[in-house]
């Protein structure tokens, strides 16, 4: 059931609002990594045009748009509010009027290994400019 809703809710979205596939898979294309990065989604109604290698959820290193709760792998979540709950998102991607947004975490992407090219430097958010708690402590 909840699947359903899922699906329901994000169908309309992706059919209507205009997610731009090619930025996206243009932008998960090029995340370096010193390792093969292997991706897992659940979500079926997105194609991603094979340019990113898919494998199953225990094989893979990154989870694009995960239905449930998962500690132990990078993350790439549907919404900014996720990206900021969640430590273990490295990225996110979701609509905002009407454009596609992709954003990740320096520190994050740094901390697991990765990296993305200085062309991709606008989708690059510092964790302090996600955490107001981390301005304060600069500060003092």
């Amino acid at each position: 059931m909840k699947k359903l809703f899922y699906i329901m809710a994000f169908l309309p979205v992706v059919l209507f609002a205009g997610l731009n596939i090619n930025k996206i898979n243009d932008t998960l294309s090029s995340i370096k990594s010193t390792k093969s990065l292997t991706f897992y989604t659940d979500n079926k109604t997105i194609d991603f045009k094979n340019k990113l290698k898919f494998t199953s959820f225990a094989k893979a290193n990154i989870v694009i748009f995960p239905n449930r709760r998962v500690k132990n792998k990078m993350l790439i979540v549907d919404s900014y509010k996720e990206l900021i709950a969640n430590k273990n998102s490295i990225g996110a991607i979701y609509l905002k009027k009407g454009r596609t947004q992709i954003i990740f975490i320096k520190e994050r992407l740094k901390q697991n290994g990765l990296s993305l090219p200085a062309s991709f430097k606008n989708n690059l958010l510092s964790e302090c400019q996600i955490n107001p708690i981390c301005l304060l402590i600069k500060i003092k």
